[in-house]
């Protein structure tokens, strides 16, 4: 465990370096000339237990800046110092009386008091685990979840771990304990992309998730780009509920609801374009990729006037589960057979990814109502001049709506990896031009080419 001093007075470190060494050889005393410097290092560090806070901080108000500890940490034994005058005029009564783990240690330092003090917050800590929040399990006793999912809780009934090692977890949000947007922003800052779960907790947080995005996907909110994150929280828990656990009731219920918003959101945009250019694009994961897909082939579909609504299905189911059996969302760019990313894999690796097309349409024969979808998502990296795959098929013998999708795929892949902008966007189609103006793919093209060529209103951008 460590313990963290923030103080501008180097002497008073020494002093506190010293008392630690003596007294708890085992806590490790890091030391923060600013709140800035204390909050990266509660950020980054992990494991502080004990906040010690000189009062007569110059950078910071010592109240306001425990209140910014406690916010971005939550709550743990944290002790004000200073002069009896300094206390009184610096540290609000009420923040203290609403804490019951701050207390007040009134300068000069005496070894033997200070000492008493520490081991008073220690005793708290203990009582709550902070000190046993580092637990050794095999890695197999775990499961990832991706941060994005607890961004639809602000608690959950289970202990959530941050991974240290293969063997090494760390206690992250406790079970019940109320967290906030920031707590998840704080992981994200630090690079840290999954939290893990105990694998008898899994279904019961992918139930939970899934409820929720029902509710949120169910509301009559105006606001498109809500709606998209929405989605985008859907395909995340869909993906997840695929690979580790398969078709289940609840899974067909939010697959059908997601689907179901792609015209809802694409009629809330005046043209292709706008839709593109208000995308909440963050991470180019696979579940946004999905949605993205999804919104520009209703949107394609729309343009060449299809209205069925087992059409918008098909599509639909392809856009969420086509790249959902990838072993490595990198591999997702990957649009031909011999694309040169492929040069640094494996030979088993490449097979598993040219395969993936035909995993993830074996899992579509499996939704009933959603028929030939499988077909389009087994074709969705095939190519007009037959250099796609895993069939190597030439334009004439590729329908039209897989047409559709290959199209919107390739699309989006471009837009993914050159970022979105209207730059982007023409530069994209204009390079589509010489590869997809062959076949069933050559009407699907100029519809594209036609609506993104088009003139907008300024608002419309």
């Amino acid at each position: 465990m460590k313990a963290l001093f923030i103080c501008d007075e180097r002497e008073d470190w020494i002093l506190l370096i010293n008392i630690f060494h003596a007294h708890f050889p085992k806590i490790e005393l890091i030391c923060a000339q600013t709140g800035q410097e204390a909050l990266e290092s509660l950020m980054y560090e992990g494991s502080i237990g004990v906040v010690i806070l000189e009062c007569a901080l110059k950078s910071d108000d010592p109240t306001e800046l425990a209140k910014k500890i406690f916010d971005q940490v939550g709550p743990r034994p944290l002790i004000f110092v200073g002069t009896s005058t300094i206390i009184k005029s610096r540290v609000k009564e009420e923040f203290f009386l609403e804490h019951e783990m701050v207390s007040i240690y009134q300068k000069p330092y005496d070894a033997i008091t200070f000492v008493e003090s520490i081991n008073e917050a220690l005793e708290w800590v203990k009582k709550e685990e902070f000190e046993n929040s580092i637990i050794e399990l095999n890695s197999d006793k775990f499961i990832p979840m991706r941060l994005r999912n607890f961004y639809l809780h602000n608690t959950v009934p289970f202990d959530v771990y941050v991974e240290l090692t293969k063997t090494k977890y760390m206690k992250a949000i406790s079970a019940d304990q109320v967290y906030t947007e920031r707590t998840i922003q704080n992981f994200q800052k630090r690079n840290i992309r999954f939290l893990f779960i105990e694998k008898n907790e899994h279904l019961n947080f992918l139930e939970s998730s899934i409820v929720k995005i029902a509710q949120n996907l169910a509301l009559n909110d105006d606001q498109p780009k809500k709606k998209i994150q929405s989605m985008i929280a859907g395909v995340l828990v869909i993906h997840q509920y695929l690979r580790d656990v398969g078709i289940s009731d609840s899974l067909h219920l939010i697959i059908d609801q997601v689907i179901k918003q792609f015209p809802k959101v694409v009629s809330s945009y005046s043209d292709l374009k706008s839709l593109l250019l208000d995308f909440p694009l963050e991470q180019g994961d696979l579940a946004e990729q999905a949605v993205l897909k999804g919104l520009t082939a209703e949107s394609m579909g729309s343009l060449l006037g299809w209205s069925s609504d087992l059409s918008r299905m098909k599509l639909g189911l392809a856009a969420i589960i086509h790249d959902c059996f990838l072993d490595r969302e990198s591999w997702s760019i990957i649009t031909y057979r011999d694309h040169p990313e492929l040069d640094d894999l494996s030979a088993h690796q490449v097979q598993s990814f040219l395969d993936h097309t035909k995993t993830a349409a074996e899992m579509a024969r499996q939704f009933t109502r959603y028929p030939e979808a499988d077909f389009i998502i087994e074709q969705h990296h095939e190519l007009p001049d037959g250099n796609g795959f895993p069939n190597g098929i030439q334009a004439s013998k590729i329908t039209k709506i897989s047409a559709l999708f290959i199209v919107a795929n390739s699309f989006v892949i471009q837009l993914i990896e050159s970022g979105l902008s209207l730059s982007t966007i023409k530069n994209t189609v204009d390079s589509f031009e010489s590869i997809y103006s062959l076949g069933n793919f050559k009407e699907i093209f100029t519809v594209l080419k036609k609506e993104i060529k088009k003139k907008s209103s300024p608002s419309n951008l």
